[in-house]
């Protein structure tokens, strides 16, 4: 049933943008090219909502989600460099990693420490 919903819903969504993209004058080449970008973002949000681990809390799927959507969308705005991205998505996933395992390894050795 949900799928339906979404399935109706974006027709709906599709067609009310390809009408006004015609008052607004945008060549239907252009408007077909955002259209298909567009599903490809939502084909790839929902792969990367279907991988995410399941016994995570669900607002933290859906955060993440939402800022990595968001922030993408504006540096495209902002004519970011794609590569470059791709090099800071790398570089805080590293530092991220680096960062909790240090906090693991000092909680493990505080508690080792209260044990003893």
């Amino acid at each position: 049933m949900r799928k339906n919903t979404l399935l109706i819903i974006g027709l709906v969504f599709v067609i009310a943008g390809v009408a006004v993209a015609y008052f607004a004058n945008f060549p239907q080449s252009d408007a077909s090219g955002f259209a298909i970008t567009m599903f490809g973002a939502g084909l790839a949000t929902a792969q990367l909502w279907n991988k995410r681990d399941k016994t995570k809390k669900t607002w933290l799927a859906l955060v993440s989600v939402l800022l990595l959507g968001v922030g993408a969308f504006l540096l495209g705005f902002g004519q970011f460099n794609k590569d470059t991205m791709v090099t800071v998505i790398s570089a805080v996933f590293g530092l991220v990693a680096i960062i909790g395992s240090l906090i693991v390894s000092a909680m493990q050795a505080q508690k080792e420490k209260l044990t003893e």
